[in-house]
């Protein structure tokens, strides 16, 4: 008897786990949003809404007027205005995945002098330490499809309430491949100026990989060595629609190597 009423309880159990309803969204990305005002929200990331003109078809992920989630108690759609919202933290299971921050940022006009023209913008951060590396790839829309253009770094000290732009900025329409890194060495001094010994090896940098062994221009040519062995990875059919998603991420890790091994001489030389 007792073992027949164990059986009906498993049975009841089952029936009301199995009956449990599941969330609309929950196969979605799990993200907090930290807020402006010190509070946090968690949700089902749903997307963003950027500032795109028709006139421009650049899709500038950088710049987001508000973001859409799934609230976790419903099935409901909440909106968050971009002005609130300072970080978000992506989660993968329970580990952390990636963290974009609104970052505020400043030009370089002439050398290592910052400008006065600010802007903000969300970027991922990309390498975490005493300098921050961040930035996102940038693509160009155009009848429904998108092609990748280029990425876009910023470098910012860890006490700095500025970050700087550490790739030299496409002001016109361009489908050249990739960032030119032309003013890394700049961007740099701006950062990690204070530092001597890093000055020091700023100005070796400088004379041996940026003038003596033209680095940009053998990025530049590693950019496009990047795109036609991404193509042949991928082979014909369905995969190559995600060519241009591949081609960034490949060449955006790329780059970063250049960066990370500059931010590593910093860690190294200056506290």
């Amino acid at each position: 008897m007792n073992g027949i009423l164990l059986l009906f309880a498993l049975l009841f159990m089952s029936a009301s786990i199995s009956g449990q309803k599941k969330h609309k969204y929950e196969n979605n990305t799990l993200v907090d949003f930290s807020m402006a005002d010190g509070s946090t929200v968690r949700g089902y990331y749903l997307g963003e809404e950027t500032r795109r003109s028709s006139l421009i078809p650049i899709d500038l992920r950088s710049s987001f007027v508000s973001f859409l989630y799934a609230d976790l108690e419903s099935d409901k759609n909440r909106t968050l205005s971009a002005s609130e919202v300072q970080k978000i933290t992506f989660y993968d299971g329970e580990d952390v995945s990636k963290i974009q921050e609104k970052i505020k940022v400043k030009g370089i006009d002439n050398g290592a002098n910052s400008s006065t023209a600010t802007s903000e913008v969300f970027e991922y951060l990309l390498y975490d330490g005493k300098i921050k590396l961040y930035g996102s790839n940038v693509f160009l829309c155009q009848n429904g499809g998108c092609t990748y253009s280029h990425a876009n770094l910023y470098l910012k000290h860890h006490a700095d309430p500025y970050a700087v732009l550490a790739v030299k900025a496409k002001k016109k329409l361009s489908f050249k491949l990739g960032s030119s890194i032309e003013n890394i060495t700049d961007a740099f001094r701006s950062v990690g100026g204070k530092c001597s010994s890093f000055n020091d090896y700023i100005d070796f940098f400088d004379k041996t990989m940026m003038k003596e062994q033209q680095l940009d221009k053998k990025m530049q040519a590693d950019y496009h060595e990047i795109y036609k062995q991404t193509i042949k990875d991928l082979g014909k059919g369905k995969n190559l629609l995600r060519l241009y998603d591949v081609v960034a991420e490949r060449v955006l890790a790329h780059q970063m190597k250049v960066y990370v091994g500059v931010i590593h001489e910093y860690e190294k030389n200056c506290p």
